[in-house]
């Protein structure tokens, strides 16, 4: 009598003991919920050449966005980068997010790719970022002559926070274009966390106008609370080398794929490594 219930009872014990042996890994995934797709940080990018030579799909090699692409660590990312765009406003610098340049021009500045990216949040076009990363500063050294009263010493906060009617082309300086740009992200993004990264070395400007660029933007941004890399002196991307004999760059100022990930590590290593103390 019950003889025929034997084996459904063996396939019964079967699957008890298949699920005992699953259940530790999906208590595992639950409780790391952090890396799943859906769960990972979002990511803003704003900056020069050095940011957009990844491209907007962050799929070149050569650019360190591509690094961040590729980490179990990061989950979207948009990028607002433009090559040749410039912190530092000048006098005839115009709101314009349309607006499109691959070279250096007046209205080619980081505060209209801020805008850019305010704008898209507002009209929900983009989910908020939990990062916003500001890499930018080469052109500033580079073409100093053409950014008139970049190094400008006036640090007058009075006129460094975000009205709604601020206009880019009164601020020209350095630290006032830094110092205004991070007002308006923290007025806009209060939750998101502002990276700022100065400018690697390169062939085309001595060491020492790098240092004395990134100081300033450095200052500019601990006083509106960002959290500042110096890549000009933490990051093994050299002037006196790479204008000898390119070695992380293709051309003496642009990354190639070894100096990308060197430099996409370094920024990795900050925001998770050691911020977080993931292994």
């Amino acid at each position: 009598m019950f003889n025929h219930c034997k084996p459904y009872r063996c396939n019964i014990l079967k699957i008890l003991a298949a699920v005992l042996m699953i259940l530790p890994g999906i208590i595992y995934a639950s409780s790391n919920t952090a890396h799943s797709p859906t769960m990972l940080p979002k990511f803003a990018l704003l900056g020069d050449s050095m940011t957009w030579i990844g491209g907007d799909s962050c799929e070149n090699p050569t650019g360190w966005s591509h690094v961040l692409k590729n980490s179990s660590y990061v989950g979207d990312i948009n990028v607002y980068a433009r090559s040749g765009a410039t912190w530092t406003n000048t006098s005839h610098t115009k709101v314009d997010t349309s607006f499109y340049s691959e070279v250096l021009h007046d209205d080619n500045v980081l505060f209209n790719q801020a805008l850019r990216l305010i704008e898209a949040e507002g009209d929900s076009i983009r989910k908020s970022p939990d990062y916003i990363i500001l890499f930018a500063g080469a052109n500033d050294a580079w073409f100093a002559d053409k950014r008139p009263g970049i190094y400008a010493k006036d640090k007058s906060h009075k006129y460094y926070s975000f009205p709604t009617d601020i206009k880019p082309n009164e601020i020209t300086s350095l630290y006032g274009s830094v110092s205004m740009i991070c007002d308006m992200l923290h007025h806009s993004f209060p939750d998101a966390n502002l990276l700022v990264v100065t400018p690697l070395q390169m062939s085309k400007v001595s060491a020492e106008k790098i240092h004395v660029t990134s100081d300033i933007i450095e200052e500019a941004a601990k006083s509106k609370g960002c959290t500042v890399l110096r890549a000009d002196k933490e990051v093994c991307i050299l002037h006196d080398v790479e204008s000898n004999s390119p070695t992380y760059t293709y051309d003496g100022v642009h990354t190639n794929a070894e100096g990308a990930k060197i430099l996409g590590d370094f920024i990795l290593r900050h925001l998770f490594l050691e911020s977080h103390k993931i292994d």
